[in-house]
């Protein structure tokens, strides 16, 4: 009986996405790099195009309701320029730059104790989950009627919806720990604090990250609404005052502002989350 050949050990030459970069094209190098913002971007001008011809020529809804993205933009550019929108929009960026970090500073802590030490999350997580159900924004005018129009006010409902976005999913990140982790953990003679830190706090991150994604949004929402509902200034103040003068093209251009300024907060805790959490985009499918 013949004896079975063993199969010689054949090189086969790597797959594309184990090469090294310098043996990519340079189209194919730049495509992998920028594909992401060049779809964003073409997207977006699409869908001003379209704005644009609409509110030109098919008038669908009346010009002084939605406006052509052209004037939309004169009147951002014009407004800009002049300092007008960059001074609301600083009086509304102090606001919520300590809103969310005395929410988010206040809720990474508490949501990690009250994720570790079972009673402290017992006797804390009625209080919680009742504040956050709670409609807050009917507490606006209490607060202005105590704080004024000022900052006071605005800072107090931003801090308090940071808060409750961000400690809510830190909870869950360390109370979702799977004990097959802290196991191996103790089996590699781990301390309690060893464990804690290598395995507990890395694992819970992911559920950070996502919380202070979601605080970033849901404060920009609340500091454009407490804004509407009375302020001395803000880039919301600047909206009502263009539509109070029927300046449509002003309220749109507060808009994209306030659009704008979501997304490079967005890709700051996106850069934030790289540095964090390096090992995040080593395992993919």
């Amino acid at each position: 009986m013949a004896e079975a050949a063993i199969p010689q050990s054949v090189s086969s030459p790597a797959p594309e996405k184990f090469l090294p970069l310098g043996k990519v094209s340079f189209f194919r190098r730049f495509w992998a790099s920028y594909s992401a913002a060049i779809l964003t971007v073409g997207a977006i001008v699409i869908a001003g195009v379209l704005w644009e011809i609409e509110a030109r020529y098919i008038k669908l809804v009346p010009a002084y309701l939605i406006p052509p993205m052209s004037e939309i933009l004169a009147k951002l550019w014009t407004d800009t320029i002049s300092g007008e929108i960059p001074f609301q929009l600083a009086w509304s960026l102090k606001n919520y730059a300590i809103g969310y970090l005395i929410g988010a500073g206040l809720a990474i802590p508490l949501g990690l104790g009250m994720g570790t030490f079972q009673a402290l999350n017992k006797l804390l997580s009625p209080y919680v989950w009742i504040l956050y159900v709670l409609p807050r924004i009917a507490l606006l005018p209490i607060a202005i009627i105590a704080m004024g129009f000022g900052p006071e006010a605005k800072i107090l409902f931003i801090a308090m919806a940071c808060f409750f976005q961000v400690i809510i999913p830190t909870v869950a990140g360390v109370v979702t720990v799977p004990a097959s982790l802290l196991k191996v953990g103790r089996l590699f003679g781990g301390s309690r604090i060893q464990v804690y830190r290598k395995v507990v706090l890395p694992y819970a991150l992911n559920f950070i990250i996502t919380g202070l994604r979601l605080a970033a949004r849901t404060g920009l929402m609340v500091m454009y609404s407490t804004e509407l509902f009375g302020s001395i200034r803000g880039i919301a103040t600047y909206s009502i005052r263009e539509a109070a003068l029927f300046h449509t093209d002003g309220v749109f251009a507060g808009l994209i502002v306030i659009t704008l300024l979501a997304v490079v907060l967005v890709s700051v805790i996106d850069i934030l989350d790289e540095k964090l959490r390096p090992w995040k985009n080593e395992v993919s499918f």
